[in-house]
């Protein structure tokens, strides 16, 4: 095995690594960190690499000494200090199509796949240098292996094109001479024939335009001149060359005169075979514009498209829609089952957008879980509020991943050109803007950019800055919402519920910061703070002689899909030395749909711990009745837009509806929102258990709840 022993200092490395031309456009300070990064391998003389039909998990360049490249006993090529090798393994995801073993003492630097994604895979500058760099080596190698041929020397000796000496012998295998005026072959060389497929006797019965069909008769007759008058030395093209089975090769060609000995021209044709050369530049065009996992364009790709779109709309009068796509919750799914299911839900989302799209439409993924998707040449603007409806109903039906039946939507934002910006940069900054927006508006659903949402965006920005800092400042604060039995009028617990008094920002509603916290899962640091605060608190209340009740706490998406949430909360009732029965955990419909199967696990651990657990805003969601019966819930919450408007036969509905099932499954329900004595009424009699809302109490400070909980009734 090859050693690892450090010989080279990083500086040096960052040295070598700048006079790579395939790394001459990445900044100093990337070339400092790859150079830190990447393992260094010492070598001693003549030890193995890797051998052919390796699987390919690295890039190598070489730091010192000497490397040879070789396929069974025939010496391929050599890689001296500055040159990389290896890395079409990881282009192309094969085995090694070679060997490499060292020839004298070296040392290489040990590029890994995940490093080669990382600062090759997404740059097409980089990848096209690496195509360049493979192409020559390509054509040097295959002309090496043909000279090295005894039948090959045999026949350059009765060739007579090989009497023409010229630089390009290196490099071109087939060469061919040809009358300038009707394209006749006139002589070619062994490889010609070979390659072509054609004897000499029946290529000379050819003309370059029917090996070469694609070729305009006229142009190549330019050409022709333009060397027979000495305008140009040399004239290169690319073309299609048909063989004589009737396949064919794609190919470079160069033309050259033949300094005439007679009254008339003859023009050289030298032909290199470029089909390894196009097939890695297919690999490499697909590694640079397209993604990956979904196959459909990239951030580098859609900025071009972007390009040709506005320009074309400024042109015609036109507008250009672009939407940004965000999947909700899509975090909490891959962390749950693992980026194998991510990844495929990913897929199946990409073909679902990519079949309700025109064909002069783009969707490009930018990376994770969003997506852009662009719409060229408008007229009506309308047409994007129809198409964000259609993304919508698409992605909404759920989606089989494996054994599990997922549920997931989108948020989208939506900006045009030229009304929300004139630049790519911008237009793609207020869609970003507007996602946003319609993230804070309930999400699967979309929003138009409004000049306004810059000023929201500054606004999102200072929470989120002075937010990081609040929990070491001890900037929140419990407040607590009484729940009332509905019976006796007797408090029968309460809700703790965050509030944040910000020195810079001054009060800010939970709605403002909450959404915020679950994006950048700070939630999780701030539900622990919360948790540890009510449970201490209700202790405190308890030991000083005060009524037993519940307490409730919320938990959002992210905590409860959280590896270690049973053994936390575990902890924290130890810590605490708060009774697991009188903890109520509150989460919502839309939590259980995420995942039911580990939905059911974590709740059916939380139950055995003798916690209550209540559902959120119920009959808001989709949650089914299957899934209902099976977990070991306690409360269902009414959401308080049935109470708010019971009057209405739906809502009414509804609400006794939802009181019956509770009823039938052996659970409580609880009315959230009530604000007038009417709706208590309608509440009581319908036998709904609990209520709480403003009739009865706004949320409290500590110190106004503990004088609430001394009197024991609220009516």
């Amino acid at each position: 095995m090859p050693s690892s022993t450090s010989s080279i200092s990083s500086d040096q490395k960052k040295e070598i690594l700048k006079t790579i031309d395939v790394l001459s456009f990445f900044h100093e300070s990337t070339l400092e960190r790859l150079a830190q990064e990447s393992k260094e391998i010492s070598l001693k003389s003549e030890t193995l690499v890797f051998s052919e039909g390796d699987p390919g998990s690295a890039m190598y360049i070489v730091l010192k000494g000497e490397i040879l490249i070789y396929q069974g006993d025939k010496a391929l090529t050599s890689m001296l200090p500055g040159t990389f090798f290896g890395e079409m393994s990881l282009i192309e995801s094969r085995p090694r199509t070679a060997g490499a073993r060292a020839l004298v003492p070296s040392v290489l630097l040990e590029i890994s796949e995940t490093q080669f994604q990382e600062y090759f895979a997404t740059q097409p500058q980089a990848l096209m240098a690496i195509m360049k760099t493979l192409s020559a080596r390509s054509r040097k190698i295959s002309t090496g292996l043909v000279s090295s041929s005894t039948s090959d020397r045999d026949s350059k000796k009765e060739d007579p094109t090989q009497s023409i000496a010229s630089p390009l012998d290196e490099y071109y295998r087939e060469v061919l001479v040809i009358q300038p005026k009707t394209f006749q072959f006139i002589k070619a060389n062994f490889l010609a024939c070979v390659d072509t497929g054609f004897t000499p006797e029946e290529i000379k019965k050819k003309t370059f335009i029917e090996l070469a069909p694609n070729l305009d008769p006229k142009k190549l007759s330019q050409m022709c001149e333009s060397l027979i008058n000495k305008i140009r030395p040399m004239v290169s093209f690319e073309t299609t060359i048909n063989r004589k089975d009737g396949s064919s090769y794609p190919a470079e060609c160069k033309l050259q005169l033949v300094e005439p000995k007679k009254s008339h021209s003859e023009i050289l044709v030298w032909v290199q075979d470029i089909t390894e050369r196009k097939q890695m530049e297919n690999t490499i065009r697909q590694m640079a514009y397209y993604d990956s996992l979904t196959g459909l364009p990239n951030r580098n790709l859609l900025n071009d498209r972007l390009a040709v779109a506005l320009a074309n709309a400024s042109r015609n009068n036109q507008k250009v829609a672009i939407l940004f796509l965000d999947l909700d919750h899509f975090k909490t799914i891959n962390d749950s089952l693992g980026h194998e299911a991510g990844d495929q839900l990913l897929q199946q989302v990409s073909l679902r957008i990519k079949k309700v799209l025109r064909k002069q439409d783009t969707i490009a993924r930018m990376g994770g879980d969003e997506f852009i998707v662009l719409i060229p040449g408008l007229t009506d603007t309308d047409h994007t509020a129809r198409l964000a409806e259609k993304i919508l109903d698409a992605v909404t039906p759920p989606m089989k991943i494996g054994d599990n039946e997922l549920y997931i939507g989108c948020s989208i934002g939506i900006s045009i050109f030229p009304d929300d910006g004139m630049e790519i940069k911008t237009l793609l900054k207020n869609s970003d803007l507007a996602m946003y927006r319609a993230k804070e508006k309930g999400r699967n659903t979309f929003q138009l950019y409004t000049p306004a949402m810059n000023f929201k965006a500054m606004e999102r920005l200072a929470v989120e800055k002075n937010l990081r800092k609040a929990l070491d400042r001890e900037e929140f604060e419990l407040y607590y919402q009484p729940k009332v039995n509905l019976s006796t009028g007797k408090i029968a617990g309460m809700e703790a519920l965050i509030r944040w008094d910000s020195p810079e920002l001054g009060l800010v509603m939970p709605d403002q910061f909450i959404p915020i916290a679950e994006e950048t899962r700070l939630i999780i640091q701030m539900g622990h703070w919360v948790l540890v605060t009510a449970c201490r608190q209700a202790k405190m209340w308890q030991e000083a002689g005060l009524p037993e009740i519940h307490i409730s706490v919320n938990l959002s998406v992210v905590q409860f899909t959280h590896p270690n949430l049973v053994s936390e909360i575990s902890k924290v009732l130890k810590k605490t030395k708060f009774l697991p029965q009188y903890l109520e955990l509150e989460i919502t419909e839309s939590v259980l749909m995420q995942d039911t199967t580990l939905a059911v696990s974590i709740l059916n651990k939380l139950s055995e711990l003798g916690i209550k657990i209540s559902i959120d805003d119920f009959g808001t969601g989709f949650s089914s009745l299957n899934y209902l019966k099976n977990l070991p819930l306690d409360y269902l919450k009414i959401d308080q837009t049935f109470v708010k408007d019971f009057s209405l036969q739906t809502n009414a509905a509804i609400t006794k509806a939802v009181v019956t099932l509770a009823q039938s499954l052996n659970m409580k329900t609880i009315a959230e929102g009530v604000e007038t004595e009417e709706q208590r009424k309608f509440l009581t009699e319908l036998s709904c258990d609990e209520a709480q809302g403003y009739l009865f109490s706004k949320p409290l400070s500590k110190d106004e709840m503990e004088e609430l909980l001394k009197s024991g009734k609220i009516f």
